[in-house]
């Protein structure tokens, strides 16, 4: 169906902005309808957009007043209508729920009986003792998710992932609190608390002796679309990254923050693995960052900047432990450049997190200008949301692999603005991504699959692919500006708008794949949101 008006699918709460978009060449007057056919609110889209991410002209418009809890479309006169949607305190409920029961369905080693996963079970997989790259060393490195459509398991996006997990618990304890665990257990965690602790658990075990980490331990190369544990290709483990030993410092020092209240053993183990990371990191140089070795091609997470990861491991550490040394480290480091970001390649803003609220002396003239940095790349994200129809924040050119990384990451940045300032406009701004996300973006898809009335539905990961079905609550990349994989190549046009240039199909790993660490930033951005 060609749809000319489109709405976040999944809903709104009653005192959010509510915007839909109206592709159309002039104004348009619509009603607000009710599941039963009342026309409840009369609105007329005049607010012009020349949408050159989506080759389009768009009209928005504001139903805002309509706040009762009921199930809605939105029609025109020429009786065009919107996909359904929900206003209510809840709406966001079980799309929490899926989202985050994405990452038990990514859970390496462990047999998922049907009781908890369904279709989607399978028995324990990469469970045998793996080999250690250019070394003689076998280790057992079971455990841990996923990471994408693929199985390898990589250090560097599983710590963005713990981290954004962890703050979407710390913003909305609420939400989090009504998360169920697919699969009980005795465990006296919370259940979202439990399940990140599968990750740090495997995370731990890539951890040297002497405190560095390995970059990753996957088979030589991906292997086709087949369940989990009929991959049975000998695991590798790559060498050592100065990223992963400082991410791991990093998170580890967070998470046990976090466990101290419910197992304080397990927090002294988080802590000891941490400083352990930490003191190895001294010694460490790796210039231009991990390159994988020459036989095995799966995900490298290359990062030629090592400096952000510092960053974040000093602050973290510091903030954790109180110890000079580790404010003297992030100082130095953010004298010399403050770094911004929420993706794997730069954890500049979970370092800037971590020295803002931080109970230890700091540097108040340093902290004043963080937050003003941190506000001005607010601003800049409110600038492309305000003039894109949809509200995205996102430049032509940022539609890019994992452009929905970029739209939740954005999201992230426009709600810490909002978190300094109180200023509601970069909190509106910052719903604007979720609600892009779960609809209202040019292809009128709910990017979250099993969720709202048009979702995707043939995402590139390889259980979802071998069922014939897509397992439920995975984010999918997004549009990708240029044609970097053979479906794409072969069925998109090279004319398609940047922003509309998506592929539904299993093999477009470049527009619909899928990444533990694109769930984890929707997670944060939809516990933030909705906390408001």
């Amino acid at each position: 169906m060609y749809k000319t008006i489109f709405v976040d699918q999944c809903g709104y709460l009653p005192g959010m902005t509510k915007q839909a978009t109206f592709r159309a060449d002039a104004p348009v007057s619509f009603h607000v309808v009710t599941s039963d056919g009342r026309r409840v609110f009369r609105g007329n889209a005049g607010l012009r957009r020349e949408n050159v991410s989506a080759g389009e002209t768009d009209y928005i418009g504001d139903f805002s007043a309509v706040t009762a809890p009921g199930r809605y479309r939105i029609v025109t006169e020429d009786f065009s209508e919107s996909d359904t949607f929900e206003i209510g305190e809840d709406v966001y409920t079980d799309v929490f729920q899926k989202a985050f029961a994405f990452f038990y369905l990514q859970r390496c080693g462990h047999t998922l009986p049907e009781r908890a996963a369904g279709s989607f079970a399978h028995l324990a997989c990469h469970t045998k003792i793996a080999s250690v790259y250019g070394t003689g060393k076998r280790m057992d490195v079971s455990g841990g998710w996923h990471d994408a459509g693929d199985y390898g398991r990589y250090v560097v996006p599983g710590a963005m992932a713990v981290a954004q997990l962890l703050y979407a618990c710390d913003v909305n304890p609420l939400l989090s609190a009504l998360y169920r665990a697919p699969e009980k257990t005795d465990s006296p965690l919370p259940p979202c608390l439990e399940e990140i602790k599968y990750e740090l658990d495997w995370m731990m075990k890539l951890q040297r002796e002497d405190g560095q980490v390995y970059h990753k331990a996957s088979c030589r190369r991906f292997c086709g679309f087949i369940m989990p544990d009929q991959e049975t290709e000998e695991i590798v483990v790559s060498p050592v990254s100065v990223t992963a030993t400082a991410d791991l410092a990093a998170v580890t020092a967070l998470a046990s923050r976090f466990y101290r209240e419910y197992d304080p053993a397990y927090a002294d183990r988080l802590a000891l693995s941490s400083r352990r990371a930490y003191d190895a990191l001294s010694g460490m140089e790796l210039p231009g960052g991990f390159k994988n070795p020459p036989e095995i091609t799966t995900g490298g997470y290359g990062d030629p900047n090592d400096a952000d990861e510092r960053c974040w491991a000093a602050a973290e550490l510091y903030k954790t432990f109180g110890e000079p040394r580790f404010r003297e480290d992030f100082e130095r480091l953010a004298s010399q450049q403050i770094y911004h970001g929420y993706g794997w390649g730069n954890m500049g803003t979970y370092a800037n997190l971590a020295y803002l609220t931080t109970a230890f002396p700091t540097d108040e003239s340093l902290k004043e200008k963080i937050a003003e940095e941190m506000t001005a790349l607010g601003e800049e994200k409110l600038r492309l949301s305000a003039a894109d129809g949809y509200g995205t924040a996102l430049a032509p050119k940022q539609y890019h692999w994992g452009s929905n990384l970029g739209a939740a990451n954005s999201g992230l940045h426009l709600y810490d603005a909002y978190r300094l300032t109180g200023r509601r406009e970069f909190l509106d701004a910052a719903a604007d991504q979720l609600h892009y996300l779960l609809g209202r973006n040019p292809l009128g898809l709910c990017y979250l699959t099993g969720c709202g009335t048009d979702a995707v539905k043939h995402p590139h990961h390889r259980p979802s692919a071998f069922l014939g079905k897509a397992m439920p609550g995975m984010l999918s990349g997004g549009p990708c500006g240029y044609r970097a994989d053979p479906a794409a190549k072969g069925v998109l046009s090279e004319d398609i708008p940047p922003a509309r240039a998506l592929l539904d199909m299993y093999g477009s790993y470049s527009t619909n794949e899928v990444a533990i660490y694109w769930n984890s930033a929707f997670v944060q951005l939809l516990a933030s949101v909705s906390r408001g």
